[in-house]
């Protein structure tokens, strides 16, 4: 395999990107001048040495260097924040999403990924072990939200999860929740599809 080769396979090791992607990436990366290369590579570096993970969330997060926490991000380290509630994600980018939206004001946990429905090693997948540490130690949790993309691997994960933290939850006596499904504002129902009306029924208010 020459160079050009293991960068395209390099690129290929991206979430999302197929083939003919981490090749375009690769000849737009040899299209480049010197400095443009450099300032990549230095920036990367850079990101490795500076960005941490969250000691309780596990958020890639940049501590900073004026609060005297750092090995808590922003979030789980701000007193305002809804200790009592923990919402968990699959990954980094779900819960900028959610935080985007400015409608939660509790705290996270990330899990690494989801379950692929066949994964024979799930505790290599995603931290289930962090998650019960983390749930059989806090004191002040009374809910967890399961905020997972709505898919056979989601689904999957969150009931893998639940299964597994159920005798700490009951014991703590910790409500479950899960976001609502349905329609979305402005839906028309001549338009939605059988699974989301199905859904939207399920979950009615």
């Amino acid at each position: 395999m020459n160079t050009l080769e293991k960068l395209v396979e390099l690129f290929r090791q991206f979430p999302g990107i197929g083939p003919r992607q981490a090749r375009r990436f690769a000849y737009f990366l040899l299209t480049r001048d010197s400095s443009y290369v450099n300032s990549l590579s230095s920036l990367i570096r850079e990101a490795k040495k500076e960005i941490k993970k969250c000691a309780s969330c596990h958020r890639f997060f940049t501590p900073n260097p004026k609060s005297k926490i750092q090995d808590e991000c922003e979030i789980c380290s701000d007193d305002t924040r809804e200790q009592n509630t923990l919402m968990l994600v699959a990954r980094d980018v779900d819960l900028e999403m959610v935080e985007k939206s400015g409608t939660y004001r509790g705290v996270y946990f990330v899990l690494g990924g989801t379950l692929p429905i066949l994964e024979d090693s799930p505790e290599k997948k995603i931290r289930i072990k962090n998650l019960e540490l983390r749930v059989r130690n806090d004191r002040k949790l009374s809910e967890i939200i399961f905020a997972l993309n709505a898919n056979p691997e989601g689904e999957h994960t969150a009931e893998f999860v639940a299964v597994t933290i159920s005798p700490i939850i009951k014991e703590k006596n910790i409500k479950i929740s899960y976001l609502g499904r349905g329609l979305s504002t402005g839906a028309e129902l001549e338009y939605i599809d059988p699974d989301t009306l199905k859904s939207a029924l399920k979950n009615r208010a």
